[in-house]
């Protein structure tokens, strides 16, 4: 089991924000937070949500001509090891850009209609 199942909570984000724009990705919502809760309470997934997106994203790619990609990503194994990387790669610049408008709103590099650029 990966921790708290972080491939789980990125696509979870993922389709979070994809239902935004398109309705059609709002049902895989439901499936991905139940998931996601049964495996951070140690559960098995009565309905493996990772495993049903891992093959489905695999066929998406093989059928678009990515045969290497689909293999690669259809070992459950290497799949949740990006998705792993992923998320933190993505939480780490997630904090860095909130530090950054942090500093950005303390010391504004333009204040009285200066610029110290």
């Amino acid at each position: 089991m990966v921790l708290f199942c972080i491939p789980c909570l990125v696509l979870l984000l993922y389709f979070l924000i994809a239902s935004i724009f398109f309705p059609r990705y709002r049902t895989y919502i439901k499936d991905g937070w139940k998931c996601f809760i049964d495996k951070l309470l140690g559960r098995k997934c009565a309905a493996s949500f990772d495993n049903r997106m891992r093959l489905a994203f695999s066929m998406w790619l093989a059928s678009h001509h990515m045969p290497g990609l689909g293999r690669f990503f259809h070992s459950e194994r290497n799949f949740k090891l990006t998705f792993t990387i992923l998320g933190i790669v993505f939480t780490i610049l997630s904090i860095y850009l909130f530090l950054l408008f942090i500093h950005f709103q303390i010391n504004p590099p333009c204040s009285d209609d200066v610029c110290k650029i």
